[in-house]
């Protein structure tokens, strides 16, 4: 999907603005908190370090490879499969409007969390090396393959071609030769 303008990533976190905003060299010293009758400061180290450091015991040197690939591929069929009965319902050209009740309602952001899922086992398997630098690049694309097929099928739902127009336009959604693309 074209989009104007084009999308940007903000690759930093809430921790990494916040350290910023608070002046801090690390984010276990960020202000999470200041009692308002005693001033006395929780860090961000004190309600996260703890979980920063089994994550990363897990993520680096406990979690199962063979398992972890196991929950990619299942989680990578089921967003599949979500993926194309939207699609097969979106083929449909019945007559009614069980077909457009069934697409409104369709569990698209349970493929979404799917998707997120391969992309967490992803990082999992790469923490472990678990992935060489060949197999990376289709690694990261079927993950990518996912999300395509999500964003192209939520657009469909959300704005839907036989709906009234009103609504995509206000979206900035136009259709040129097939394709949804932004307002101009």
């Amino acid at each position: 999907m074209d989009l104007d303008p084009i999308c940007a990533e903000l690759t930093y976190g809430l921790e990494r603005l916040c350290a910023f905003l608070q002046d801090v060299d690390s984010i276990y010293d960020i202000v999470w908190a200041r009692d308002p009758e005693t001033g006395r400061e929780v860090k961000y180290g004190d309600v996260r370090l703890t979980d920063e450091q089994q994550f990363s015991v897990y993520n680096f040197e406990a979690a199962d490879v063979a398992i972890a690939w196991n929950h990619f591929e299942l989680c990578e069929a089921e967003c599949k499969k979500l993926i194309d009965h939207y699609a097969a319902l979106s083929k449909d050209k019945s007559e009614g409007d069980g077909i457009a009740r069934e697409k409104s309602r369709f569990p698209l952001l349970g493929a979404y969390d799917l998707c997120l899922k391969c992309s967490h086992y992803f990082n999992i398997l790469d923490a472990r090396g678990a992935i060489s630098v060949t197999e990376r690049v289709g690694v990261i694309a079927r993950v990518r393959a996912l999300a395509v097929g999500i964003a192209k099928a939520w657009m469909d739902q959300q704005y839907p071609a036989d709906r009234s127009n009103d609504k995509r336009a206000k979206a900035g959604v136009t259709e040129e030769k097939g394709k949804l693309l932004p307002a101009r």
